[in-house]
């Protein structure tokens, strides 16, 4: 399943629930930029009721200007089963952006995982792209385009 939201929309609220039975696999990667005054919420739950069912969530994001970003996965574990939910976001500008996850694990042999990191573009890294004659704002882009990918 792949979410894409880059621009054009002035907010947006998007609510999933998947409930997997035995040996079930779910791949979810949700990429999405706001700006402005646009906000997105996203809300996920994923029940892993079979055993050996897996659940790979992503999210990528970039939130720009005085944009306003919320993201709630949620993997529940009620069987032995794997799932594995990473939050990555590029904060920019006077953005906002919350990862508030829930993992559960409701059986001894289910195993959540949870990964999350919101920060700034790096500096070294617009350096470099600044010496092949981009401007910060060129830099910046080709930096976006590729985490979004």
């Amino acid at each position: 399943m792949d979410m894409v939201q880059i621009k054009g929309v002035d907010s947006t609220f998007r609510k999933t629930e998947a409930n997997l039975g035995k040996d079930a696999k779910i791949y979810i990667l949700e990429r999405l930029m706001t700006h402005g005054k646009q906000e997105a919420k996203t809300e996920m739950v994923v029940n892993l009721n079979g055993e050996g069912s897996s659940a790979q969530i992503i999210s990528r994001t970039v939130g720009k200007d005085d944009s306003v970003q919320t993201f709630y996965p949620n993997a529940v574990g009620n069987n032995a089963c794997h799932a594995h939910v990473q939050c990555d976001s590029i904060i920019m500008d006077n953005a906002k952006i919350s990862s508030i996850p829930a993992i559960s694990a409701n059986h001894p042999d289910a195993q959540v995982i949870h990964e999350a990191a919101i920060g700034k573009i790096n500096s070294d890294q617009l350096v470099k792209l600044e010496t092949f004659g981009m401007t910060e704002e060129e830099a910046e882009e080709v930096i976006i385009q590729g985490f979004l990918k």
